[in-house]
């Protein structure tokens, strides 16, 4: 790897120190690894360089396994959550239930800085915050993961509705519905025929 790669992964520690967060580093690999709690879970970090200096890839592992005969419904959670987001993508290991969420930057020979590693870190960290409630709900409350995730996207959703709604015409009472008039009028008297009589007793 080259220089820049070099400098790129000083610019994640350097990113790391400033906060003064505690992390295990990999020079060697140009990785390093580390947990943060935030109002919805711990997850597990990995931030590297990867393909020859070329990417800058974040991984974090959600905090729970996926049994096996949620997997296919968990999945459709994942395809319906990646479906709205601008960066990253949501993925699980079929094989054991393992969910982690990933973020790919080009780096293309740009030695990087901490603004930028700290602005996709809390990209990251923020898009996990806002679907975890989506997985819990799904798993351990019977949410469909239409559902869940329509909960998770609320605030999407409020966006899009319209602050002045439409008006409609006023529909048209059927018949049936029409009110009737409180006195009710008595029927029609039919007139006698001329020459009618009235019956003996």
């Amino acid at each position: 790897m080259s220089d820049s790669t070099d400098q790129s992964f000083k610019a994640i520690t350097d990113f790391m120190d400033g906060r003064g967060y505690v992390y295990s580093s990999q020079p060697e690999e140009h990785r390093i690894g580390f947990t943060m709690g935030s109002k919805q879970a711990d997850y597990r970090f990995s931030i590297l360089i990867v393909e020859g200096g070329d990417y800058l890839k974040y991984v974090a592992y959600c905090p729970f396994r996926v049994d096996e005969k949620l997997r296919l419904s968990v999945a459709e959670l994942i395809v319906r959550a990646n479906y709205c987001l601008l960066a990253g993508k949501f993925e699980m290991d079929m094989s054991d239930g393992e969910v982690r969420f990933t973020l790919s930057h080009l780096i293309d020979g740009v030695v990087l800085s901490p603004e930028t590693v700290g602005r996709l870190y809390r990209s990251c960290l923020f898009t996990l915050d806002r679907y975890m409630p989506a997985f819990m709900q799904h798993i351990h409350a019977g949410y469909t993961p239409e559902d869940a995730v329509f909960h998770a996207e609320l605030d999407y959703h409020t966006d899009r509705v319209p602050d002045q709604p439409k008006r409609t015409k006023p529909r048209s009472t059927p018949p049936s519905e029409k009110p009737t008039d409180q006195t009710e009028k008595k029927p029609h008297r039919r007139k006698r025929d001329k020459g009618q009589g009235e019956l003996p007793f």
